[in-house]
């Protein structure tokens, strides 16, 4: 890990201003856990995704009126974007990946197929490099990422890149014209997260679903490990329970359809590795013949199903 000669991150200096809760609104707050990144804002890219080299998170509270858990300070948007652009899709073509996310999108595709009948105009807001559009396989959804105007192909499906606030509403992704929104591992990330969830409501015909996965902080996983759960991330900003979660989407006009924890599909290797970067362990801890095992790990992830209302 290459290691900048910038100054280090103060946290103080960023919690100048108060942060409204995005819940409910409020501005007073109790510490969780505190900020375990000291490095450079240079250094971030290194914590970031799932090529990061170690693992670290901010200072993370719990707002004193709702509960709802959220990194504060956070870095400046702007700040966020250059991180995200100087790293690379994460994985693309690896074939251990290749594996996990084929699993998992398969298991995600099945859930929308249940919801939304094949034909629908449906948009993958955060798409990668389309993993999951080439399992739901259906030429009538889309794919959006952010990244320079262009536009790409994953199976069967277009995948449109740009700036989503500018996007929105354009060419392509006309408001109140799809049958679904999906996101999958996605708003947990969004420094402009009310903005964005609002774009993805006026996409949406009345009666429109929107699938949306994200950490659940009342998990049993993150109550068991407590300061030491795995999505306590740099890159990770929001930390929604079921009851935080419906109360942010009602926000925009959303009602919850269902509920349910997912699984997070990963190779075994990279499930130890993580594990090892939690825990402080070192050395090859799985077996050659294992390393390439797909696993459905208990990671405290779940996901949201709404209506627009």
């Amino acid at each position: 890990m290459n290691i900048s000669t910038q100054p280090k991150v103060d946290w103080r200096q960023l919690a100048a201003q108060p942060d409204p809760c995005v819940v409910c609104g409020g501005t007073a707050a109790r510490m969780l856990y505190p900020a375990t990144f000291h490095a450079s804002l240079d250094d971030a890219p290194n914590y970031f995704l799932a090529h990061r080299t170690a693992t670290a998170h901010g200072p993370i509270v719990a707002c004193n009126d709702c509960g709802f858990t959220f990194t504060s300070p956070r870095f400046s948007a702007d700040a966020y974007d250059r991180i995200y652009s100087s790293i690379p899709v994460p994985h693309e073509g690896v074939s251990d990946f290749d594996a996990a996310k084929q699993a998992r999108f398969r298991r995600l595709a099945g859930i929308v197929r249940q919801h939304v009948p094949a034909g629908s105009r449906l948009v993958d807001f955060g798409c990668g490099d389309g993993a999951f559009l080439r399992e739901l396989n259906d030429p009538a959804a889309i794919g959006f990422e952010i990244g320079a105007p262009e536009r790409r192909r994953a199976g069967v499906s277009d995948i449109v890149l740009g700036n989503w606030a500018s996007a929105v509403g354009g060419p392509g992704l006309e408001s109140g014209t799809f049958a679904a929104v999906t996101a999958f591992d996605v708003l947990e990330h969004l420094p402009r997260l009310e903005e964005d969830v609002a774009l993805v409501r006026s996409l949406l015909v009345p009666g429109g679903l929107f699938f949306a996965s994200v950490p659940d902080i009342a998990s049993l996983v993150a109550r068991a490990m407590g300061k030491r759960w795995n999505m306590l991330l740099l890159e990770h900003l929001w930390y929604f329970s079921p009851a935080t979660f419906d109360r942010f989407m009602a926000r925009f006009g959303f009602e919850r359809v269902a509920m349910q924890a997912l699984p997070f599909d990963a190779p075994l290797a990279h499930v130890v590795t993580r594990l090892a970067q939690t825990f402080g362990m070192r050395g090859n801890l799985v077996p050659r013949g294992l390393a390439r095992m797909v696993l459905p790990a208990p990671a405290g992830i779940m996901l949201g199903t709404y209506r627009a209302v």
